[in-house]
């Protein structure tokens, strides 16, 4: 589980991210892995989606485009029919009305009888009238047929009656007249025998008329009605009437043909119009025909589909960032790491190389000390024996003991020296079974003294399952003298220093060495190990120590690492092998 977590983490913020690894930096390929990672997301999104958005507005614009000069198509087939319509319902009562009067004459029309008569034949034959009356040259209404009790009103003031004065017949617009209540009335004028007109008048059923446009309406997001040149409503509108029954959107210019054309309502919201300039053959009208229909309401099943793509394509996006992001992240990160181990390479390469320099230069420092040590040692010990033969020597202790400090120093001098050929030379690990609580125990009496002075209060745990090591005693010994050595310069008077083992499965030992001294800061942690490095005062320290500690441990097929926090103190760790392969030995 936390390996699959630690998996995940690195896989959503790799390592390239953390910059923790300065002193490779130098080594690096790339300086800037973030910015390579970025602009390696940037650029195969750019290819991925960008033709993708571009192909996907072009395809929405073609089909914007075809749909609305395809509805633009439709709605001025729609006005086109209803247009004729609306002539043919016109006309044919017009031509009814021009056949009655020519074949009854103004006698038999002023009869009430025979015009109710006739009133009956053209609902029956045409429908669409509401009454018919017959009026004079002055205005006056003659005769009368139909619901109402309008004889003898006078209709010379009456717009429509001066236009059929003019052109011989009329259509009129939509007004309430004495009835007070809102119709269209059609006229024809003729000419009696005596030289003097006539007016057979019919009043329209309005209502049959608006039943005729609604039939050409095609769904709920669509209107048609009638309107005069003015903008006043003829016939009711569903979505258009404004304020003194005046529709509420652009009056088309004039045109001789029916159009249609794209245009905005009072809300700003796009609707299309198809309009007519309504005429008959026989009179001239002020209608125009509008069919309006609202671009949303028929564009509904398009705007759905989009959304679902435009859906589709929002998911798709995402999942295509994801996968490129990701995608990019491993490989990113797996260049890094290769190019983290080549760095790695080159450091510990560099490194060898140091200390292979200083390996060479310790050996010739070494011989150059041991010929004079040599010398000094044979001397001394010849003048120790001239000392010893003569008897007025012999029994000066001092004497001796003098010449015996010389020998002990020269000894000292002689183990540095072997301690800096170890540094510089491969020497054969010579293994023996080893117990490692008695070696430690061994390097604690070379400080007890040191231990009883300062107050630093030691704790050995060594437990007794620790089974023996087979390893060379004489490098582990070195190993933990010089741990040791470097935990007593650490830390103060009155601290403690914690020794203990315990195994890391059944094939390895772990020696941790813990106190509670000065500690080391996390920009020193990594160079511990490098030769002549030292935090100690100039002249206090060589800087060898640790890293010859170091060397040893890998001549035992070991590893060492550090743990320290500033002023908290510091924890070496020594692992070890049980056992020494032969095959790695050889």
């Amino acid at each position: 589980m936390m390996k699959s977590l630690k998996r995940l983490q690195e896989a959503i913020w790799p390592r390239f991210h953390r910059n923790d690894d300065e002193h490779l930096s130098p080594y690096y390929t790339f300086q800037d892995y973030r910015q390579t990672w970025g602009m390696t997301i940037f650029i195969l999104m750019a290819t991925a989606l960008v033709p993708l958005v571009i192909m996907t507005l072009i395809y929405y614009q073609l089909i914007e485009t075809s749909i609305n000069t395809e509805s633009l198509l439709r709605t001025e087939r729609l006005a086109s029919n209803a247009r004729r319509a609306v002539t043919f319902f016109l006309e044919e009562r017009l031509d009814a009305l021009t056949f009655t009067v020519n074949e009854m004459g103004y006698d038999r029309l002023t009869n009430p009888g025979r015009l109710s008569e006739v009133l009956r034949n053209l609902k029956l034959g045409f429908g669409g009238l509401t009454d018919l009356s017959v009026i004079a040259d002055t205005g006056t209404q003659v005769t009368y047929a139909g619901p109402f009790n309008l004889e003898g009103k006078d209709y010379s003031n009456q717009p429509w009656f001066l236009e059929c004065q003019q052109h011989n017949a009329c259509v009129s617009e939509t007004f309430s007249g004495y009835r007070d209540v809102p119709h269209m009335v059609v006229a024809v004028k003729s000419v009696r025998a005596d030289g003097r007109f006539f007016v057979l008048r019919a009043t329209l059923e309005t209502e049959r008329l608006i039943q005729a446009l609604s039939s050409y309406k095609t769904g709920e997001h669509a209107d048609i009605f009638l309107v005069n040149r003015e903008g006043l409503l003829q016939t009711p509108s569903q979505f258009y009437e404004g304020e003194s029954h005046h529709m509420n959107i652009p009056l088309p210019a004039y045109a001789d043909r029916t159009k249609a054309e794209m245009s905005v309502d009072k809300n700003g919201q796009p609707i299309l119009i198809g309009y007519a300039f309504i005429d008959t053959n026989i009179a001239p009208t002020s209608f125009i025909l509008m069919v309006v229909k609202q671009k949303a309401g028929m564009m509904k099943v398009w705007l759905d589909l989009r959304s679902h793509i435009n859906w589709f394509f929002g998911v798709s996006a995402v999942i295509i960032a994801m996968v490129i992001t990701l995608t990019s992240t491993v490989m990113v990160n797996k260049i890094f790491q290769a190019d983290r181990q080549k760095a790695e390479t080159m450091v510990a390469a560099e490194r060898n190389s140091q200390l292979a320099s200083i390996g060479q230069l310790a050996a010739g420092v070494a011989h150059e000390i041991n010929n004079p040590l040599a010398l000094i040692n044979e001397t001394a010990g010849y003048v120790k024996d001239l000392f010893t033969i003569k008897q007025q020597y012999k029994d000066d202790p001092d004497l001796v003991e003098h010449i015996d400090s010389i020998i002990d120093a020269v000894d000292r001098c002689g183990t540095i020296t072997r301690q800096l050929l170890g540094f510089s030379r491969h020497f054969d690990v010579q293994t023996q079974p080893i117990d490692l609580k008695d070696m430690v125990a061994d390097v604690i009496n070379f400080h007890k003294k040191e231990a009883e002075y300062r107050d630093i209060k030691i704790h050995v745990d060594i437990p007794e399952t620790i089974p023996l090591i087979e390893t060379d005693r004489g490098k582990l010994q070195q190993i933990i003298l010089n741990l040791v050595n470097n935990a007593f310069q650490a830390i103060a008077n009155g601290c403690f220093l914690d020794i203990r083992a315990e195994m890391d499965g059944p094939e390895q030992v772990c020696l941790f060495i813990q106190d509670n001294g000065c500690g080391i800061s996390e920009d020193h942690l990594n160079k511990v190990f490098e030769p002549f490095f030292t935090t100690k005062k100039e002249g206090q320290g060589t800087g060898l120590g640790l890293s010859i500690t170091y060397g040893l441990v890998q001549k035992l097929h070991g590893n060492i690492t550090v743990q320290s926090k500033t002023d908290q103190g510091t924890t070496f760790v020594v692992t070890l092998p049980v056992h020494i392969q032969k095959e790695i030995l050889s």
